[in-house]
């Protein structure tokens, strides 16, 4: 049975603790019900609170919960199940050359394919958020309860002819391929030993997968519910606040002045002690404005969200190597990669007047110019690195990926990109190694990078495609607790800052 108590601000703890308002009205249910702190499992909506919980705890004093998110308890409980080449892996760009592969594979995918390349591509991608969707979903079922679920949802999708017919055959792959994926690591949270009892913490909105926990529980569970009711949501929400709490506003004429504004209420905070300070990525093109601005201050600030792996100096040197690698490149493509690598300028700049005298327009054109000793040197080894790397017609992914480790490697940009963040971020993004080692960390991942086989263009399609899709985090550059965090609105939730900016309101 589970006891759902409502926390709201006025039976939070007098002092604005509402962590400690949350442990103390956990101790004394567990008393209440002659649960042992020590054997039970406390669960937390995300990774952030965990601190809060366990830091909320040892102020009241005596034993506490386990205290988990069910992302990190799965974890304890053993590694995940690997995945095997063609089932979902829920990295998105290996999974979308996948479902690509496997509507190929069908008469009627291959011939949609030929036809309509563009609508074809919607769909793999439709394909995909679908299929991760569903395997979400059924991982909040405990394991039992999943092929019934499973032949359900088959029901659902029949027939697939008539209105909406394309749809209703995608969605049907889709659920085939879900239904194929291994077993997520969760499950592990259904068939484990029970604690002696669960408690979870909601904030918005029921987690699916913590419901169905308490739910098939045979342990006391407790739910302390921290969203307001919905008779609260009617009601002003400011008028609860007290006076020194109440939100004030600025209104801004234009981007940067928004950007000003917001920095300097950050900076006000900051210089009278108000720390840490919420910096709400509403709008990240104007938070990353702000970011720069506060950087100015040498303020200690880390950032939860980041922004686009392919923003990052480190991904356009990438990029900019397959771009000059294609057979048809320009010389402003091959002038671009030098610049994002080579450190000889004198050689550069010449080689760049030369393409500008003789107004050469393509790299395979270039033999013909007259070049000063140096430039014909750096020429000469960008050749034979593009060459190299631009050669094979088509080839498996995990070929590709040797291949660009090799021109990284050939040209000195590996280096670099192992000495900057960005730059290992974008190695791990990609699976990049030495040339020497032909392995990934993944089973899965090297099955299905050893299968998909690739020309340049689609390779290159492919890199840009992971890299938009990877969040670049900088690492956080100092030791103490930080002045600004800079986190989404969801992510601010039943943390105790000091102050909170949100930009873009």
């Amino acid at each position: 049975m589970t006891t759902i108590v409502r926390l709201t601000h006025e039976n939070a703890a007098d002092n604005g603790d509402r962590w400690g308002a949350v442990a103390a009205r956990i101790v004394r249910w567990a008393a209440e019900h002659g649960v042992a702190l020590r054997d039970a499992v406390m669960l937390v909506p995300f990774a952030q609170l965990l601190p809060e919980a366990r830091q909320a705890f040892a102020r009241v004093g005596g034993w506490m919960p386990r205290i988990e998110t069910t992302k990190t308890l799965a974890a304890s409980l053993g590694p995940p199940p690997a995945a095997q080449a063609g089932q979902v892996s829920f990295d998105p760009t290996l999974d979308a050359l996948g479902a690509a592969a496997l509507l190929r594979s069908q008469g009627w995918g291959a011939s949609w394919a030929r036809r309509d390349a563009r609508g074809f591509e919607h769909a793999t991608r439709a394909l995909v958020e679908t299929a991760h969707a569903l395997v979400r979903a059924a991982a909040a079922l405990p394991p039992a309860a999943r092929e019934a679920h499973w032949a359900g949802a088959r029901e659902l999708l029949t027939p697939t002819a008539g209105p909406g017919a394309t749809e209703r055959l995608l969605a049907r792959v889709a659920l085939e391929w879900a239904a194929l994926a291994p077993a997520p690591a969760t499950d592990r949270m259904f068939t484990a030993p029970s604690p002696a009892a669960w408690i979870a913490v909601q904030a918005g909105s029921a987690d699916p997968l913590t419901t169905r926990l308490m739910v098939e529980a045979a342990s006391a569970c407790l739910l302390i519910d921290t969203d307001p009711a919905d008779d609260d949501l009617a009601v002003d929400a400011f008028t609860s606040l007290r006076a020194d709490c109440r939100p004030t506003f600025a209104i801004c004429d234009a981007f940067e002045h928004e950007a000003q504004c917001a920095a300097a209420q950050v900076l006000a905070h900051v210089g009278r002690g108000e720390v840490p300070v919420a910096l709400i990525a509403q709008d990240r093109v104007l938070v990353r404005r702000i970011r720069a601005l506060l950087e100015r201050h040498q303020l200690r600030l880390l950032d939860e969200t980041g922004w686009k792996l392919s923003t990052t100096r480190a991904a356009a040197l990438v990029m900019s190597l397959l771009q000059a690698a294609r057979p048809n490149a320009s010389t402003d493509d091959l002038l671009d990669w030098l610049k994002a690598g080579t450190d000889d300028d004198a050689a550069l700049g010449a080689l760049e007047a030369a393409c500008r005298r003789d107004q050469v327009a393509r790299v395979d054109a270039l033999a013909r110019s007259t070049l000063e000793p140096a430039a014909a040197r750096l020429l000469t080894a960008a050749t034979a690195v593009l060459t190299a790397l631009g050669a094979p017609r088509r080839q498996p992914l995990a070929a590709w990926l040797t291949a660009l480790s090799t021109a990284l490697d050939a040209s000195g940009a590996m280096a670099a990109l192992q000495a900057d963040d960005a730059g290992v971020q974008v190695i791990a993004a990609l699976r990049l190694v030495p040339a020497a080692v032909n392995a990934t960390n993944n089973a899965a991942w090297a099955a299905g990078a050893a299968q998909l086989v690739l020309g340049l263009s689609e390779f290159r399609d492919w890199v840009d495609g992971v890299l938009e899709q990877a969040t670049f985090r900088p690492a956080a550059a100092f030791d103490a607790a930080p002045d600004v965090i800079v986190t989404p609105l969801a992510g601010a939730m039943l943390r105790p800052f000091a102050a909170t900016v949100l930009p873009g309101a």
